[in-house]
């Protein structure tokens, strides 16, 4: 079975042509993070892909980091960075599991969390590296709550290479991991649909 950094690699081109799939969806959870995040603040996105998102936000923060297990997404990220883009958004290759050094204020994970097998160890190491008020903002895939037409498909499409690591996961089950790590959940959306997903934003206790 391939891995599922080989997967993005080989994904990473046609990942990067793709149009935003539900583009209202999108607009309305920018708008979201932008509320919450602050130009004194010093960021990290896990799991950035090819920077779509980072683009959009690194304008209106101190500092943005945006990393990725793919080499391969990453290396189009740099390609869009451009001369007027801010000085200090730069994108790094590395696994969601290892948190760079930094003094971060914010945390992001988008479409990444329902892809990590060692998801409940991952979110630990987020609340660690957070200080006390520190954001983690996150948008999940709820494949337990929908998406039951791709439930028998997945193991097939992995078979082959043609999907990585999948986790089902429920809005509960999801409430109760990052209750569990210790956040405080401040907002939260459900995006209902096929395939339906839940943007939250979590709060380390002061």
């Amino acid at each position: 079975m391939m891995s599922d950094t080989a997967f993005w690699d080989r994904a990473a081109p046609k990942y990067a042509k793709d149009p935003i799939s539900d583009p209202a969806a999108y607009a309305a959870t920018l708008g979201r993070m932008r509320h919450y995040l602050q130009p004194d603040h010093s960021v990290l996105e896990l799991g950035c892909g090819t920077g779509s998102t980072a683009l959009e936000l690194a304008p209106g923060v101190r500092t943005y980091l945006g990393t990725d297990v793919s080499s391969g997404m990453i290396q189009i990220a740099r390609g869009k960075l451009t001369d007027d883009m801010p000085a200090d958004l730069n994108f790094a290759v590395g696994p969601a599991n290892e948190i760079p050094a930094g003094d971060f204020d914010a945390i992001l994970a988008l479409n990444l969390l329902h892809l990590l097998p060692d998801l409940e160890a991952v979110v630990d190491k987020i609340y660690a590296a957070l200080p006390a008020g520190g954001l983690f903002i996150a948008k999940t895939g709820l494949l337990k709550d929908g998406a039951w037409f791709l439930r028998p498909l997945i193991p097939l499409m992995q078979a082959v290479g043609k999907a990585p690591f999948v986790r089902r996961l429920s809005e509960q089950e999801l409430r109760d991991l990052l209750g569990g790590a210790g956040f405080e959940i401040v907002e939260d959306i459900v995006q209902t649909g096929l395939a339906p997903r839940m943007f939250t934003v979590a709060r380390k206790p002061a």
